[in-house]
């Protein structure tokens, strides 16, 4: 053909091409169902993002184009740029930032594993890689939040790419492209380095320090592009990996294991068996890892790309594994050297064994990706022995299907929060505080649910202090509802209420005034009687003629040399002879009340109070209560065969 032909007929692209497009564009539209679906809160992390993303829209929008560079949230800004152009886009949302997330960098990372696998084993590999990296369990879930990860896995594997594609630095040209995809992968997110430091070493070592200008130009473009941050945050980088120094183990046995521990060593094992890829896909990494050390010792030939994906996948865990703190999310940057590791086996092996191999892949990846996105189902594990039950990487257990995800499996309407806050606002709330009790639930982040009162046109206060909310402020609370409360104004899937509080909450719950748009009037109040807590918490203070008895009995118990009084608490049940009204005044009278009551291991010198109806037959009690009932004094051990009754 010659070129003048060429203009007139285009090549048309690939199968393989055609097929990687389809997945992508099936993957975002996934994503994009999936957001439509779900009206649970974000996550923590997810919706520190988001706030990120707007905090970033803010400061562009205000003329302070500076801001994303100069402040420093622990994290490089590049995500969180991406989420805020997409802000002035579509809006304040967690649905705005999410597709632009995918839009951005599902294309990238998909491109980006077919290009590595096509290099190293053919396109047909590059298929089987792209679609892999696509629907390990990890990567859908974390799709369908606003997270760093992903893009900092489709900026790794850009790096890869183009590292990979320079031929060891000498295609110039090429290595520019690799400085700018690694610059921008550390602007991501400041691990990217673990990630690419393994392939990097070996490239270089297998001759890639010989093409020196490649590499020149590869390190100057990454530099220019990240350096100047680092640079300038510094000081708050060094605290960070300061805090992650040191061997023994954190608070958290399971997030922060002691490094050289068989725990240490092991939790992303388990955390790829279980969580990340599942046993079928790992399956497929160990088929591929044999057989890639088995044809690098065979074939040592500068076409072979098996060393430095090995090196680089090698490199990837031995550097997260050393970082003190663990999280199941931090491995997947990795997915690119594990994605062409698994399947590239695949197309080197022989028809008998590809096909049926394609076909159990295809079914797994099908299985995973819907499993993960629609929530289908329940996880299959197989237990090993001594695996504990309450280990959340499910240690010592090999888990076969998942639709768990990480953090979201399939979508879940688990109150709508956005309705409730949009109808808060119409009946005239400014401002709400997030009862910071109720934060700790993992679907009612304080984050998350800034987010959408955001989104909702609500302000959240600056400081938390709900004392001195406003009769246009509400304190938004999570209470399991108990016979005789009022209906909350949304409820979340475990059967938690979700209740709106009118100004002040710093009272007993049941007697707040709440305010909710679908109830009907919208601001209400407990109607049932209040309960006895709700009481005592109002009127702690047990009024007379009552409180004079109780303080001269227990001051002529004093008297007498009673060093000490217990409370028999069935019977301290009502206003009148209630706990805390007792201890308050056997304070008064310099008698110490224990903590709990053990009647068992009161002492000769020490008295029980207890109420009970007189009875003619019995003991004379030392006082009357309002209701008819008596006040008795017990010395000593009141579950004997004949208690000693007394009465100073």
């Amino acid at each position: 053909m010659t070129p003048d032909s060429a203009l007139h007929h285009p090549r048309k692209p690939s199968r393989e091409a055609l097929l990687l497009l389809a997945a992508v564009i099936a993957f975002i539209a996934m994503t994009v169902w999936w957001l439509t679906q779900d009206t649970s809160v974000q996550p923590s992390d997810s919706g520190l993002h988001t706030l990120l993303a707007f905090g970033i829209h803010d400061q562009l929008a205000s003329g302070n184009l500076t801001g994303w560079f100069t402040e420093f949230n622990t994290y490089p800004p590049l995500a969180h740029i991406v989420g805020a152009i997409a802000v002035f886009i579509a809006g304040k949302s967690p649905m705005a930032v999410i597709i632009a997330i995918n839009v951005v960098f599902v294309p990238l990372f998909a491109v980006s594993c077919y290009g590595v696998g096509a290099l190293a084993y053919g396109r047909l590999c590059g298929l089987l890689a792209a679609l892999f990296a696509l629907c390990t369990p990890i990567f859908v879930s974390q799709m369908h939040m606003f997270m760093v990860d992903p893009p900092e896995a489709a900026m790794v594997a850009a790096s890869v790419w183009a590292i990979l594609a320079s031929r060891r630095f000498e295609r110039v040209g090429v290595a520019a492209l690799g400085g700018v995809a690694v610059g921008l992968a550390m602007m991501t997110k400041s691990t990217s380095v673990v990630f690419l430091a393994g392939l990097v070493v070996v490239v270089l070592a297998r001759g890639g320090w010989r093409h020196w200008r490649g590499l020149l130009v590869f390190v100057a473009i990454a530099a220019a592009i990240a350096l100047p941050w680092y640079l300038y945050h510094r000081h708050q980088l060094n605290s960070l990996v300061e805090g992650q120094g040191g061997t023994g183990a954190a608070p958290s046995e399971e997030g922060s294991p002691p490094l050289f521990s068989h725990r240490g060593l092991l939790w992303y094992f388990w955390a790829s068996v279980n969580i990340q890829l599942l046993a079928p896909l790992m399956l497929f990494l160990a088929v591929g890892l044999v057989g890639t050390i088995v044809d690098c010792v065979r074939r040592w030939t500068p076409e072979n790309l098996g060393p430095e994906l090995l090196g680089g996948l090698f490199i990837s865990w031995l550097g997260i594994t050393l970082i003190r703190h663990k999280d199941v999310r931090f491995m997947l940057p990795a997915l690119v050297y594990v994605a062409v590791l698994a399947t590239g086996w695949i197309v080197l092996a022989k028809p008998r064994v590809r096909i049926p191999a394609i076909a159990v892949l295809a079914v797994v990846l099908a299985a995973d990706f819907f499993g993960v996105s629609i929530g289908i189902g329940h996880a299959v594990r197989v237990s090993l022995s001594s695996a504990s039950a309450n280990s959340g990487l499910h240690r010592k257990q090999i888990t076969l299907y998942s639709p768990e995800g990480y953090v979201r499996g399939g979508p879940e309407r688990d109150g709508d929060m956005l309705a409730m806050f949009r109808g808060l606002k119409n009946l005239g709330i400014k401002a709400i505080t997030i009862d910071a009790g109720s934060a700790t639930n993992v679907n009612f982040s304080t984050y998350g649910l800034t987010v959408r009162a955001i989104q909702a046109g609500i302000t959240p206060t600056p400081v938390y202090n709900p004392a001195a909310l406003g009769p246009h402020e509400a304190f938004i609370v999570l209470h399991a509802p108990q016979p005789g409360d009022p209906p909350p104004c949304e409820k979340l899937e475990e059967g938690i209420g979700v209740y709106a509080e009118l100004g002040n909450p710093v009272k007993p719950f049941e007697t707040y005034t709440l305010i909710c748009p679908t109830h009907n009037p919208a601001i209400y109040h407990r109607t049932a009687p209040l309960s006895l807590e709700a009481l005592i918490q109002i009127h702690p203070e047990i009024d007379e003629p009552t409180h004079a008895m109780l303080l001269n009995v227990m001051l002529a118990l004093h008297r007498q040399g009673v060093v000490a009084v217990q409370i028999d608490r069935a019977s301290a049940d009502t206003v009148f002879f209630q706990p805390t009204g007792i201890e308050r005044i056997a304070a008064l009278a310099a008698l110490p009340v224990p903590s709990t009551y053990d009647p068992q291991t009161v002492g000769p010198n020490e008295a029980v109070l207890l109420r009970q109806s007189p009875s003619p037959a019995g003991p004379r009690p030392c006082g009357r209560f309002p209701d008819g009932t008596g006040l008795y004094v017990i010395l000593g051990n009141p579950t004997v065969a004949h208690p000693h009754y007394v009465c100073p």
